[in-house]
């Protein structure tokens, strides 16, 4: 028997733990996430939470970069103060439609009336600041209603808009949140 040679038992060890790096290597490539830089020049952006924070600066960067964008808000008065700051800032208009995320047949409304988009930016959003033993069953609602669910009436009413564009451009859609759900709450019971 020749001295060098390792007894099987260290091989198949040896090859499992080449196999497990060999995985692991495999997965990172395929599994992390990359940054994606999604053109705004000559699309039409849609933004829904574009009255203020996230949604009111995506849209002036949505603009700066050529884009034509449309934001949409529940408050009309807040609607036009974000207009205003947008053409201050930019010096480009904004078309504003007002409606409510967890009202569907007004977002459908909205959908038909904005005509064809390319990028849907759902950036709407609200938290009530409350542990949930605090929080009343309606406020709990209110929540999900505008954030779970506002985001499935936009794309749902969205998507045939989406899908049904002229150009051969890809469609996207991006859901934005903030993190006040990671917001950590200890108790002593």
């Amino acid at each position: 028997m020749d001295s060098c040679a390792l007894p099987l038992s260290q091989i198949l060890l040896l090859l499992v733990v080449l196999i497990s790096i060999l995985f692991l290597a495999l997965r990172y490539v395929i599994c992390s996430p990359r940054p994606a830089r999604i053109p705004f020049a000559n699309r039409h952006v849609f933004i829904t939470g574009g009255s203020s924070g996230i949604g009111l600066e995506l849209a002036k960067l949505a603009l700066q970069e050529g884009a034509q964008v449309s934001i949409m808000a529940r408050d009309l008065s807040r609607l036009t103060q974000a207009k205003i700051a947008i053409v201050n800032a930019t010096g480009k208009e904004v078309k504003i439609y007002c409606g409510d995320v967890k009202d569907f047949e007004s977002v459908s409304a909205i959908a038909r009336e904005a005509g064809s988009i390319d990028i849907l930016i759902c950036s709407h959003g609200i938290s009530i600041p409350k542990s949930l033993e605090d929080s009343s069953l309606d406020e709990i609602n209110h929540v999900l209603d505008t954030n779970l669910r506002g985001n499935l009436h936009v794309i749902k009413a969205m998507l045939p808009s989406l899908k049904n564009r002229k150009d051969d451009q890809f469609a996207s859609i991006a859901i934005i949140s903030s993190q006040a759900g990671q917001v950590h709450v200890s108790y002593h019971l």
